[in-house]
């Protein structure tokens, strides 16, 4: 008896710890820790998961890792596991709390740039036949892209058929096969990107974090160009803010740097952070609404 209290004690100082390494959210949309979107495409994929959320209710979130066991952001749970992105995935879902409690519906799309691995994590609420679709999804809308080296429109291509293809038949309850909706050949839903640029074109709602990436330099071709970003002006509700980009190379000396716009809903969910708030509700109100994944999903390679 007094084992099994000591292990129980163990365990629940043991089980924070976990959650203190795991990453807090950038913004309840796009936390791109690996820095492989610019501001313009990290803006319009905000906007296109808003515009999701807002026309299902279902909270989607992307997130881009620099590598599950390089002591960054990724590192905490695939390193403590060894079980890789899978139990990443379920454990950064759950900290999170992405999706309503309710439904427990949440979807969060995430990429590991060092390993080059996809996942889709899923909701606890979605059957497993919902595994096979968001298989799907990344065999025909995610990994065609990431492998020509498309990321932000292989993104976005996932959000759109993840919208139409599982969130869509969730909230319709409709029986579905693994194949419904689906296109037969493995791509096909990649040929949405053509008119994409014209459909989701939106000012870029640049999403500031104060940390560097490293790039490769227009001037000298080395990859030791440094982005960093800056507030310059906050957001209000009435107007957008104004932040400043700058770039760096520590090889050659060139330097650049340009304005990009804020949104209000950017800067809100930074200031929620700030005081310890990260979910901020369910459904159609933005933040996160502690919902739960049990593990399923899929993942895949590019």
């Amino acid at each position: 008896m007094m084992f099994l209290r000591c292990l129980v004690l163990a365990l629940s100082l043991a089980a924070p710890v976990v959650a203190q390494d795991l990453p807090a959210p950038l913004s309840d949309t796009v936390s791109d820790f690996a820095g492989v979107l610019d501001a313009t495409e990290e803006g319009r994929i905000a906007r296109l998961l808003v515009d999701t959320r807002t026309q299902t209710g279902v909270q989607m979130v992307v997130v881009t890792l620099p590598g599950l066991g390089d002591g960054g952001p990724g590192n905490a749970e695939g390193a403590a596991t060894g079980r890789g992105i899978e139990a990443y995935g379920k454990a950064l879902f759950n900290a999170w709390g992405v999706g309503g409690a309710d439904r427990n519906d949440g979807i969060m799309l995430l990429l590991d740039t060092k390993t080059r691995q996809a996942r889709i994590a899923l909701g606890a609420g979605y059957d497993p036949v919902y595994d096979g679709r968001a298989a799907r999804v990344l065999s025909t809308a995610v990994l065609p892209g990431l492998r020509d080296g498309q990321v932000a429109g292989a993104i976005e291509a996932g959000i759109v058929s993840a919208r139409d293809r599982l969130i869509a038949p969730f909230l319709a309850g409709r029986p579905v096969t693994v194949t419904d909706g689906f296109p037969e050949e493995d791509g096909a839903g990649w040929s949405w990107l053509a008119g994409s640029a014209a459909v989701l074109g939106v000012a870029g709602l640049g999403v500031w974090r104060n940390r560097r990436t490293r790039l490769t330099c227009p001037n000298c071709g080395a990859r030791t160009l440094e982005r960093s970003r800056e507030i310059i002006d906050r957001p209000t509700r009435t107007e957008p803010g104004v932040g400043m980009q700058h770039l760096t190379c520590s090889a050659c000396g060139f330097t650049d740097r340009k304005s990009y716009p804020i949104s209000y809903s950017s800067a809100e969910a930074r200031r929620d952070r700030a005081e310890g708030g990260t979910r901020g509700g369910g459904g159609n109100g933005g933040g996160f609404g502690g919902g739960r994944s049990s593990g399923g999903g899929a993942s895949g390679n590019w």
